[in-house]
């Protein structure tokens, strides 16, 4: 029985990499959930995690909400029809196709701003080479719709990532989103983002479940514009976002 609507981040709420995996969680007790194309795992859930994913799936209309493209949500290993995903730019209905609408809206706005993440994408990698230090950037888009810039240190150092990328992007145009969690730097234009693609897709699933409760769930600081479009907020204790609103003390 579907007693709540969960919208829910993926990655580093329902699980992460091992490398950001409890140290007092024993190897042999992570579920691999998240997979590379050639099949091999990438992200493990903790058995609370998984106990989480559980309590979702039996209880709730479970609608992913992440940053992943189609294609990596496609192999992550728990149960959904309807998401949204690569930061809102696809959202699928809940016949698990591509929503025509969203994606017509997408393909018009991102025309406007595919010249700005490829200078920025091109601004990073230059000053990355200058700096001899090895950055990972390019424009992330699903087929040929350009979506946002995206920056990772090879070598997972976000301090040194997070310089580049102030050096070579030192201040972006009104309404863009300069989304920084662990080593990762996504620099994303006005129409793009979680929030907008929650919008689209809740009042259909209010109309769907009128009496459902509403969930969002999420880690990053900027899963909070989504998270306050819902009835109520979920968030890992260590989180980013938790970082920011809990007291440590």
């Amino acid at each position: 029985m579907i007693r709540a609507i969960a919208l829910v981040d993926l990655d580093d709420t329902l699980f992460q990499t091992l490398r950001k995996c409890p140290g007092d969680v024993p190897v042999e007790r992570l579920t691999p959930l998240g997979f590379a194309k050639d099949g091999s795992p990438l992200s493990y859930a903790t058995p609370r995690q998984m106990g989480l994913l559980e309590w979702l799936s039996e209880t709730t209309h479970l609608v992913p909400v992440t940053a992943r493209s189609l294609d990596a949500l496609r192999r992550a290993r728990i149960p959904f029809t309807a998401a949204v995903c690569a930061h809102g730019g696809v959202v699928l209905d809940e016949d698990g196709g591509i929503d025509r609408e969203w994606q017509s809206l997408m393909q018009n706005e991102a025309r406007h701003h595919s010249g700005l993440l490829a200078g920025m994408r091109d601004a990073i990698h230059a000053e990355a080479t200058t700096r001899a230090v090895p950055i990972n950037v390019r424009v992330l888009g699903e087929g040929d719709l350009p979506l946002y810039t995206i920056a990772k240190h090879a070598d997972a150092d976000a301090s040194a990532l997070f310089s580049v990328v102030d050096a070579a992007v030192p201040t972006l145009p009104p309404g863009w989103t300069d989304h920084r969690n662990g080593n990762n730097v996504a620099l994303m234009p006005p129409h793009l983002g979680k929030r907008h693609a929650v919008a689209h897709i809740l009042p259909a699933l209010r109309a769907r479940f009128p009496d459902a409760p509403v969930i969002g769930i999420g880690d990053s600081r900027t899963d909070a514009p989504f998270m306050g479009l819902c009835d109520f907020a979920m968030m890992p204790t260590g989180s980013q976002l938790a970082g920011t609103t809990l007291d440590a003390e």
